[in-house]
């Protein structure tokens, strides 16, 4: 019988109301998110880890051809936990092995790619690589690169 005398229909002041609260979290989500500043440059990489007493986290992919490369990107670097984690314990240094290097063999991409997968034994991309700035490994990912749980575990158990 309430029920009956009871209008609740959504007023434009409801829906204003609705709207400012799904903006501010949708704010306060991307200002959780910390993008990470990636290095390109090994030498710049080796200094700013050496300086702030981190390690380096070398990340060998192919970012625009490489499916596990993008389900990498889109689960685990893209992912807060794994940023915050990084933003406070490690300098990346990134190769990314494009399209447009691979057909270009003379860019030196390819020959510090070439290098680094020799050096640590890498035969498949993505590759998580923890070095010191000293470029000393201490540890290959392995496993599911693109499997948050199983990165954290262990980047945190090295």
């Amino acid at each position: 019988m309430y029920a009956q005398n009871c209008d609740f229909r959504p007023t434009n002041i409801h829906m204003k109301y609705w709207f400012f609260i799904m903006i501010l979290l949708t704010v306060s989500k991307l200002a959780e998110a910390q993008e990470i500043d990636m290095v390109t440059n090994w030498n710049k990489a080796s200094e700013l880890a050496k300086n702030q007493n981190k390690k380096i986290l070398i990340i060998l992919t192919g970012s625009d051809w490489c499916t596990p490369c993008k389900k990498m990107d889109r689960r685990v670097i893209n992912n807060s936990e794994f940023q915050g984690y990084v933003h406070e314990n490690l300098i990346v240094y990134l190769v990314d092995i494009t399209k447009e290097v691979l057909l270009d063999r003379d860019n030196p991409t390819n020959d510090n790619y070439e290098l680094l997968n020799e050096k640590y034994q890498t035969d498949a991309l993505p590759a998580l690589i923890l070095t010191d700035y000293e470029d000393n490994k201490i540890k290959l990912v392995e496993g599911k690169t693109y499997d948050l749980k199983n990165v954290m575990k262990q980047l945190r158990d090295s």
